[in-house]
């Protein structure tokens, strides 16, 4: 649907580090996906974020945006906590971010609970949505139309933003 990747796809070097600073696990499906295709948009409208790409500018840096992330959430949990009642990562059991649209809505994977497999991805646009499924299978409903979430519209398209370092 999208093409041949276009980024290095060397999953190891990609995330080993990565995981270790911030002290998870994720979900192998997820890693290969942006290690061979993001930084990245799709469709005009979804940025993903690479553990290694580039910071400032066009920059899209996981360990950056999620930083930014969990501060901005951590911030509006305090402020409203019937709105944001989440946690967001390094919180415990908290949602890890990994991408937004152009709009602002974030897009998040759920760790798995104690004991429940596998991790869920999670949308937040104004209100939550809770998708168990994992992170590929959301990509290629939404790619194709079949999920009826306004992240994807029209043909799927990608397009690699900034680099990796």
């Amino acid at each position: 649907m999208l093409g041949s990747p276009q980024v290095n796809g060397d999953v190891d070097r990609d995330w080993e580090e990565f995981e270790s600073s911030v002290g998870l696990s994720l979900p192998e499906d997820y890693k290969n996906f942006i290690s061979a295709y993001g930084p990245c948009s799709l469709n005009d409208n979804l940025l993903l974020f690479h553990p290694r790409g580039e910071t400032g500018g066009r920059g899209l840096n996981l360990g950056k945006f999620l930083e930014d992330v969990s501060d901005t959430y951590e911030c509006l949990n305090e402020e409203d906590p019937d709105e944001y009642p989440y946690p967001v990562h390094p919180a415990e059991g908290g949602f890890f971010p990994i991408g937004r649209t152009s709009s602002g809505n974030h897009l998040f994977l759920r760790p798995p609970a104690r004991g429940e497999q596998p991790w869920g991805v999670v949308v937040h646009m104004g209100d939550w949505a809770f998708l168990d499924m994992s992170f590929t299978e959301f990509l290629y409903l939404g790619l194709s139309g079949e999920l009826f979430i306004p992240l994807f519209e029209g043909e799927p398209t990608y397009e690699v933003v900034g680099s990796v370092v």
